[in-house]
């Protein structure tokens, strides 16, 4: 017969508790995930009827895959900036011209692409592309503004990124990554780690009630850990951790932008981010009246114009370039 210590015997139980703990964990993971990817599909408003047409526009990424898009030129208007236009989910390189138009009047280059796995652009074989922030977005805006700081149309003049929903987080990764950004435009813009625990804390919410209070924070944090590693592996890449990377871009103008009715990324996620900046000269975070997730332009058409024109110009104002060109002209 087996003869156990005591000791054994509490540390074999505590063995059997924590494996039906981690059980638990992957359990409740697979469910939030599954849960999580049936999320109702956004809703990408197509490009206008009279839009105008971008130059073409076709680059190779570090890890060679071909994007395409387009350059879009101001008309009418000396050109006095570089912006470029990072998509939501889904949303093809055309729809810049839905958030950007005010720009290209106002003077300003609008360089939009599609992002990989999104036709015309390439696909990378293994990787599922979704809503999640992964390297591999954040590849395909380096490699953008690899290629715009080398056009020598381009040369000597401020370069801004704007993103929307997904788009937006991008823009801001690759912003703290280099110092060659000088402002950051982000709508609707998300972490994934902040944006799962929310979504979960709201599914307990309504699930289990005010029962839920009784739940430790720490046991669903674990939970929300092990979904996103188990989402990592599914969809075949490294997911971008934006919250460490935000402190770096204390200094610089970033705007958030969300819709008081985002029921996807509600403000009060946007404000989280912007605290993480630590940045107490950052403009507020605008938060649209009557908007929903990436509607805050068709919902204030005449404001989001003017913000975003203000906004991009201030880095007109402190280029190196421009304040040369004034001084040469007085």
């Amino acid at each position: 017969m087996w003869n156990f210590s005591l000791l054994q015997i509490v540390l074999i139980g505590a063995g059997f508790i924590l494996l039906a703990d981690l059980a638990i964990h992957l359990i409740y993971a697979i469910v939030a995930l599954n849960r999580f990817e049936s999320r109702p599909p956004f809703r990408v408003q197509p490009p206008g009827l009279h839009a105008p047409l971008p130059e073409p526009l076709s680059l190779l990424t570090q890890d060679r895959l071909r994007l395409q898009g387009g350059i879009y030129l101001p008309e009418d208007a000396p050109l006095q900036g570089v912006v470029i236009f990072c998509p939501e989910t889904a949303g093809p390189a055309e729809t810049a011209t839905n958030y950007a138009q005010a720009l290209l009047d106002s003077g300003f280059a609008v360089v939009s692409f599609n992002f990989r796995n999104q036709a015309p652009s390439e696909s990378r074989p293994g990787y599922r592309s979704s809503f999640w922030l992964t390297e591999n977005e954040l590849r395909d805006v380096h490699a953008v503004l690899d290629v715009v700081h080398t056009q020598p149309q381009f040369q000597g003049l401020p370069v801004g990124l704007m993103g929307v929903s997904r788009g937006g987080a991008a823009a801001l990764a690759a912003a703290a990554d280099r110092c060659d950004v000088d402002a950051v435009w982000a709508q609707g813009a998300f972490s994934n780690h902040g944006l799962a625990t929310h979504h979960v804390n709201y599914f307990i919410e309504a699930v289990v009630g005010r029962w839920g209070r009784f739940i430790p924070r720490w046991h669903v944090a674990v939970t929300i850990e092990c979904m996103l590693q188990i989402a990592q592996w599914r969809y075949g890449a490294r997911f971008i951790r934006l919250e460490n990377a935000l402190p770096q871009l204390c200094g610089r103008p970033v705007q958030f932008v969300s819709g008081k009715k985002d029921m996807y990324v509600p403000p009060r996620l946007t404000r989280q981010l912007q605290a993480l900046i630590g940045d107490a000269k950052q403009p507020a975070c605008w938060e649209v009246a009557g908007a929903k997730h990436n509607t805050e332009r068709l919902v204030a058409r005449d404001e989001y114009d003017q913000r975003i024109v203000e906004f991009f110009q201030q880095i007109v104002r402190t280029s190196p370039l421009r304040q040369q060109t004034v001084s040469l002209t007085h």
